[in-house]
Protein backbone atom coordinates (compact mmCIF):
# COMPACT_ATOMS: atom_id res chain seq x y z
CA UNK A 1 0.00 0.00 0.00
CA UNK A 2 1.30 3.46 -0.79
CA UNK A 3 1.90 5.78 1.59
CA UNK A 4 -0.35 8.78 2.15
CA UNK A 5 -0.51 11.75 3.24
CA UNK A 6 -3.81 12.00 4.41
CA UNK A 7 -3.04 9.45 6.59
CA UNK A 8 -0.50 11.29 7.94
CA UNK A 9 -2.78 13.84 8.40
CA UNK A 10 -4.76 11.93 9.90
CA UNK A 11 -2.60 10.43 12.53
CA UNK A 12 -1.26 13.44 13.66
CA UNK A 13 -4.77 14.80 14.41
CA UNK A 14 -5.31 11.56 16.35
CA UNK A 15 -2.57 12.55 18.18
CA UNK A 16 -3.48 16.09 19.11
CA UNK A 17 -6.95 14.32 20.33
CA UNK A 18 -4.72 11.64 22.50
CA UNK A 19 -5.71 8.40 20.52
CA UNK A 20 -2.24 7.36 20.61
CA UNK A 21 -3.01 3.85 19.38
CA UNK A 22 -4.48 4.99 16.45
CA UNK A 23 -1.87 7.91 15.87
CA UNK A 24 1.09 4.76 16.05
CA UNK A 25 -0.68 2.76 13.12
CA UNK A 26 -0.77 5.30 10.81
CA UNK A 27 2.38 6.97 11.28
CA UNK A 28 4.04 3.26 11.48
CA UNK A 29 2.10 2.41 7.96
CA UNK A 30 3.62 5.58 6.13
CA UNK A 31 6.41 5.80 8.10
CA UNK A 32 8.24 7.73 4.96
CA UNK A 33 6.25 10.53 5.37
CA UNK A 34 6.14 11.16 9.17
CA UNK A 35 7.85 13.72 10.01
CA UNK A 36 10.94 13.77 12.88
CA UNK A 37 8.93 15.82 14.82
CA UNK A 38 5.71 13.69 14.35
CA UNK A 39 7.88 11.20 15.44
CA UNK A 40 8.83 12.85 18.38
CA UNK A 41 5.91 14.10 19.41
CA UNK A 42 4.41 10.48 19.59
CA UNK A 43 7.28 8.99 21.79
CA UNK A 44 7.26 11.51 24.12
CA UNK A 45 2.93 11.47 24.64
CA UNK A 46 3.54 7.80 24.68
CA UNK A 47 6.25 8.51 27.66
CA UNK A 48 3.45 10.28 29.59
CA UNK A 49 1.87 7.37 29.71
CA UNK A 50 4.36 5.22 30.69
CA UNK A 51 4.59 3.21 27.61
CA UNK A 52 7.95 2.68 27.75
CA UNK A 53 8.20 0.16 24.71
CA UNK A 54 6.46 1.87 22.77
CA UNK A 55 8.33 4.88 22.99
CA UNK A 56 11.79 2.97 22.09
CA UNK A 57 10.09 1.26 19.06
CA UNK A 58 8.43 4.73 17.74
CA UNK A 59 12.15 6.36 18.49
CA UNK A 60 13.74 3.67 16.69
CA UNK A 61 11.39 3.47 13.72
CA UNK A 62 11.58 7.66 13.37
CA UNK A 63 14.93 7.56 13.41
CA UNK A 64 14.57 10.40 16.40
CA UNK A 65 17.16 10.17 19.61
CA UNK A 66 15.22 9.06 22.95
CA UNK A 67 14.25 11.43 25.50
CA UNK A 68 17.28 10.83 27.75
CA UNK A 69 16.39 13.28 30.16
CA UNK A 70 12.81 11.76 30.28
CA UNK A 71 13.87 8.43 30.58
CA UNK A 72 16.36 9.26 33.64
CA UNK A 73 13.65 11.18 35.39
CA UNK A 74 11.50 7.86 35.36
CA UNK A 75 13.71 6.00 36.21
CA UNK A 76 14.41 8.06 38.90
CA UNK A 77 11.12 8.49 40.38
CA UNK A 78 11.28 4.82 39.80
CA UNK A 79 14.16 4.26 42.38
CA UNK A 80 12.23 6.37 44.88
CA UNK A 81 9.53 3.68 45.13
CA UNK A 82 12.19 1.46 45.10
CA UNK A 83 11.11 -0.18 42.17
CA UNK A 84 15.03 -1.28 41.21
CA UNK A 85 13.92 -3.37 37.93
CA UNK A 86 12.13 -0.69 36.40
CA UNK A 87 14.77 1.68 37.27
CA UNK A 88 17.66 -0.76 35.92
CA UNK A 89 15.57 -1.20 33.10
CA UNK A 90 15.20 2.48 32.43
CA UNK A 91 18.74 3.14 33.14
CA UNK A 92 20.16 0.73 30.56
CA UNK A 93 17.79 2.58 27.89
CA UNK A 94 18.89 6.19 28.55
CA UNK A 95 22.54 5.48 29.09
CA UNK A 96 22.61 6.14 33.37
CA UNK A 97 26.09 7.66 34.49
CA UNK A 98 27.58 6.26 37.67
CA UNK A 99 26.20 8.38 39.49
CA UNK A 100 22.79 6.89 39.58
CA UNK A 101 24.07 3.50 39.41
CA UNK A 102 26.35 4.01 42.37
CA UNK A 103 22.61 4.53 44.05
CA UNK A 104 20.82 1.25 42.54
CA UNK A 105 23.81 -0.85 44.07
CA UNK A 106 23.14 1.21 47.57
CA UNK A 107 19.03 0.77 47.25
CA UNK A 108 20.22 -3.32 46.27
CA UNK A 109 22.44 -3.45 48.79
CA UNK A 110 19.59 -2.23 51.15
CA UNK A 111 17.60 -5.88 50.09
CA UNK A 112 18.29 -8.90 51.33
CA UNK A 113 18.28 -11.06 48.61
CA UNK A 114 19.52 -8.82 45.90
CA UNK A 115 23.22 -9.13 46.28
CA UNK A 116 23.87 -11.12 42.96
CA UNK A 117 21.85 -8.37 41.10
CA UNK A 118 24.14 -6.20 43.30
CA UNK A 119 27.36 -7.87 42.04
CA UNK A 120 26.07 -7.58 38.24
CA UNK A 121 25.68 -4.15 38.40
CA UNK A 122 28.95 -3.34 39.79
CA UNK A 123 30.89 -5.41 36.99
CA UNK A 124 28.67 -4.19 34.26
CA UNK A 125 27.94 -0.42 34.89
CA UNK A 126 30.88 0.48 37.60
CA UNK A 127 33.57 -1.03 36.27
CA UNK A 128 33.49 -4.19 38.65
CA UNK A 129 36.52 -5.40 40.63
CA UNK A 130 40.14 -3.88 39.47
CA UNK A 131 42.19 -6.00 37.27
CA UNK A 132 44.18 -8.46 38.94
CA UNK A 133 48.07 -8.42 38.03
CA UNK A 134 49.65 -11.69 37.86
CA UNK A 135 53.42 -11.86 39.77
CA UNK A 136 56.20 -12.04 37.80
CA UNK A 137 57.18 -15.38 36.81
CA UNK A 138 60.04 -16.95 38.15
CA UNK A 139 63.03 -17.85 36.13
CA UNK A 140 63.50 -21.62 35.67
CA UNK A 141 65.57 -23.77 37.66
CA UNK A 142 67.76 -26.27 37.05
CA UNK A 143 67.13 -29.77 38.69
CA UNK A 144 70.24 -29.41 40.22
CA UNK A 145 69.67 -26.09 42.40
CA UNK A 146 68.31 -26.67 45.64
CA UNK A 147 64.29 -25.31 46.25
CA UNK A 148 63.44 -22.85 48.94
CA UNK A 149 62.55 -23.67 52.31
CA UNK A 150 58.86 -23.73 52.60
CA UNK A 151 57.54 -21.32 54.85
CA UNK A 152 54.53 -22.98 57.00
CA UNK A 153 52.05 -20.66 59.31
CA UNK A 154 50.62 -22.24 62.33
CA UNK A 155 46.46 -22.43 62.13
CA UNK A 156 44.58 -22.39 65.16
Amino acid sequence: MPASESEVLVGRRYLERGFLDAAMRLFVRNAELVSPADWTNLADRLLERNRIPDAVRICELGSVPLPRERLLAAADACLKRKDVDATIRLYELAGADRERWTRVVDVLTAIPDRERQAVEIVERHLGGAEPQIEPPLEPARSSREPKAARQIKAVK
